[in-house]
């Protein structure tokens, strides 16, 4: 289908030069390769390719997930990794999800791969408790087209919540411990909550705080990426990697 104003793209024209942006006519976005005009660009299709100025090309990409990261959003905040965010997003078991609860918001991009994942009719209630930083993350989710699925909610979770029943819940916080009993009596039975922290310290408060809220099968992980470096009779992990990111808690209510 042809790109209209309003969509979002990846314009890459190498590994160390791919922007994503939002279609808007009259803007353009200026390159060390040449100068992208957006109104030359609507009604392309992605995948499309155009020569510019340079003679380098630029390739029009639909965003993915992985792209929220790499591409140059908005991320005043240490964000979750995409490897992080994948793990998370299976945990859900998405089909079936109609109500995310998240906290807090950050920049915004788990809640906007969880957009991007969630069926149609599927809502995302995110609470923070910083306004800079949901305007932020408004901002992002305006690039990504998402800003439908996503209601903000400028609150501390600590103090409960607005919604009666959730299919699932996040907490990305530094006190999560401090928010777990108020969200037991919402989430619904069988659903999933999961817990992102940084710290070892942090894993027991979290885990005791859900196992005397009355959740069960509780998990605590961390998940380690190593991306390889592929050259000609040379083939060897890269020097630098992503390694410790955080810990993911995960557990189930029962009734």
């Amino acid at each position: 289908m042809p790109l209209n104003e309003g969509d979002p793209v990846v314009i890459w024209i190498d590994p160390k030069r791919a922007y994503i942006s939002k279609l808007e006519r009259g803007k353009r976005l200026d390159t060390d390769k040449g100068a992208i005009f957006y109104d030359n660009l609507i009604g392309l299709e992605y995948g499309s390719s155009l020569t510019l100025q340079t003679g380098a090309k630029a390739y029009l990409l639909k965003p993915t997930i992985q792209d929220l990261y790499s591409k140059g959003l908005k991320r005043p905040s240490q964000v979750l990794y995409p490897k992080d965010i994948g793990y998370i997003l299976t945990t859900l078991s998405l089909n079936q999800v109609k109500t995310v609860i998240e906290a807090g918001t950050g920049s915004g991009f788990l809640t906007i791969s969880l957009a991007l994942s969630l069926s149609e009719n599927a809502k995302i209630y995110t609470y923070d408790v910083r306004e800079d930083m949901q305007k932020v993350a408004k901002f992002n989710a305006n690039v990504l087209g998402v800003q439908d699925k996503i209601v903000f909610k400028l609150k501390d979770i600590r103090e409960g919540i607005d919604e009666k029943e959730a299919d699932a819940i996040f907490l990305d916080m530094p006190d999560p411990w401090n928010a777990i009993p108020k969200l037991y009596e919402p989430l619904k039975p069988s659903s999933t909550i999961i817990v992102f922290v940084p710290t070892v310290n942090q894993i027991e408060k979290t885990y005791f705080a859900m196992k005397n809220s009355g959740i069960i099968d509780i998990h605590v992980e961390e998940l380690i990426l190593r991306e390889y470096q592929v050259k000609e009779n040379a083939v060897r992990p890269r020097n630098i990697g992503i390694m410790h990111t955080g810990f993911i808690i995960r557990g189930r209510k029962s009734i």
